[in-house]
């Protein structure tokens, strides 16, 4: 929870390159689509016969981690199994019993145990013109050449102008909710291609370090805190630096405003728990954001009443269709799951992550400003879990990992036991390691580097946030197909953590 702190993002979502050859993702990307069809079907295995997942539905996106040929490069048989009827067996493949029966020369829909039904494929077909060669025609399908020559039956590379060639409909296998993946047909799922989004939140620093930060090549999206709600007027207060927009732009970088509602609850609940209050607000806003040419939006709002639990998700649709003719970016930050009604309990991830572009998940504040307990702000076991929950209500696609550019440094009265802490900035911490001499330890319950040293008597202990924690993190985007990262906040760590921000290795 950030009850001392503003949001910071950063975030890319990679595009997954293709070998035909081998049929296995590059590391390097991904591609996400929005299925076509209105009922998609999606196999445990990539073979059209095998166990049905899920029938996803129009729109739906998913992340692609591989592409392979499956039984789409060769003659699907089935053999008629007890229990099985026409109308089954169609279903099973996504064909038409009409179809099958055409294929199979059947005159009636009855059928018998152990009948071999050849099942019928739709294929896209190539036309052979001048300058065509197998391999030229595999790679613009992105498909094996060795596919081409089994499904067309070809006993030679050499082809003739005029030659009808069937393409093999490969399959993408997809990371569904809770982390389960299946398999779906490619032309159902067409790819597109997203980058990655890396952003940071600008917070506490004078106009000269704002410019500096816009220099640094692997930030390509920043968040200033323009937007905060209000209880009356238009019911937000704006403060938009069109001047810093305009820079950001000449740089390359998007611009997503941040709204925050001051962790007031009983303001929050009375603004969006009021239809004619949130549509003033969301006109508001949405005239802003066009006005100074904002790429996008990120609502903060935290502490909110559980009874404004549906008038969030309300806020935030209307916004959504509000923004979206502008083709403005809407994410909306999110507490990990914990038992706290007010900063987690009030939030429908579900819903949000169905609506929003984006969802971050605030990756922090493990052990918070005040806490009893030292600790770490964000131990890797901690953030790993609170991901893994939920990626079981959101795509991952859509989930941002936001990570903290800051640490505490936690002092403890050995008299009292009492425990204290102070927010502490990645270079801040290296002075006190600097100054002390202090020795790192490599903590495995946290997977950070860990210091301690006793001053007027009084232990001081910090679990330190650098570029080896920073990459964990980062290897834990890439593994969960993730949609990218932030922090916060940029301004606050040390030159060396952009070295470890690279998506395309």
């Amino acid at each position: 929870m950030k009850k001392h702190f503003g949001c910071l993002i950063m975030l890319s979502l990679l595009c997954i390159c293709f070998f035909p050859a081998s049929g296995k993702a590059a590391s390097n990307a991904l591609y996400v689509g929005s299925v076509k069809a209105d009922n998609a079907k999606v196999y445990g295995s990539p073979a059209l016969g095998s166990t049905l997942i899920k029938t996803l539905k129009k729109g739906e996106r998913f992340p692609v981690i591989s592409t392979v040929a499956g039984d789409s490069a060769k003659p699907i048989i089935h053999t008629v199994k007890p229990g099985n009827t026409l109308w089954k067996v169609a279903n099973q493949y996504g064909a038409s019993i009409s179809a099958i029966q055409k294929e199979n020369k059947l005159s009636s829909s009855n059928i018998i145990v152990g009948q071999k039904l050849k099942i019928p494929q739709k294929y896209k077909i190539h036309t052979v013109v001048s300058g065509d060669t197998l391999w030229k025609i595999s790679n613009k399908y992105e498909v094996a050449a060795g596919d081409l020559t089994k499904l067309n039956n070809l006993r030679t590379t050499s082809l003739n102008v005029g030659q009808k060639l069937k393409i093999p409909d490969y399959y993408h296998q997809i990371l569904l909710l809770d982390g389960k993946k299946g398999w779906i047909k490619k032309s159902a799922f067409p790819k597109k291609a997203q980058k990655r989004i890396v952003m940071g939140w600008k917070h506490n620093g004078s106009q000269e370090n704002y410019t500096q930060q816009l220099k640094q090549p692997n930030l390509n999206v920043v968040s200033p805190r323009s937007y905060t709600l209000t209880d009356s007027g238009h019911f937000v207060s704006a403060s938009v630096d069109t001047k810093y927009v305009q820079a950001a732009h000449k740089q390359g970088k998007q611009v997503w405003q941040l709204i925050g509602n001051k962790f007031d609850p009983a303001l929050t609940g009375s603004v969006l728990g009021n239809a004619k209050k949130r549509q003033k607000l969301v006109a508001a806003l949405c005239d802003s954001l066009v006005k100074t040419n904002s790429d996008g939006i990120n609502v903060d709002f935290e502490n909110i009443d559980p009874k404004n639990k549906k008038d969030f998700v309300l806020f935030i649709s209307e916004l959504k269709k509000a923004l979206k003719p502008h083709g403005i970016t809407i994410s909306v930050d999110v507490t990990r799951e914990n038992e706290d009604p007010y900063w987690s309990k009030s939030l429908d991830r579900k819903e949000l992550g169905k609506i929003a572009d984006y969802i971050i998940i605030m990756g922090y504040d493990e052990h918070w400003g005040g806490s009893p307990v030292a600790g770490s702000v964000s131990s890797l076991p901690w953030i790993k879990e609170g991901t893994r929950l939920l990626m079981k209500d959101v795509p991952a696609h859509k989930i941002i990992l936001a990570v903290p550019f800051y640490t505490r440094e936690w002092v403890t009265d050995p008299l009292t036991g009492k425990v204290t802490s102070h927010d502490r900035s990645m270079t801040e911490v290296n002075r006190i390691v600097s100054a002390h001499k202090l020795k790192k330890v490599w903590d495995k319950n946290t997977s950070q580097n860990y210091v301690e040293y006793t001053s007027k008597g009084e232990k001081h202990q910090i679990w330190m946030e650098d570029q080896n924690s920073m990459k964990l993190r980062l290897d834990l985007v890439r593994q969960n197909q993730l949609g990218g990262v932030s922090a916060w906040y940029i301004g606050s760590e040390t030159p060396d953590i952009w070295d470890v921000y690279h998506f395309n290795q």
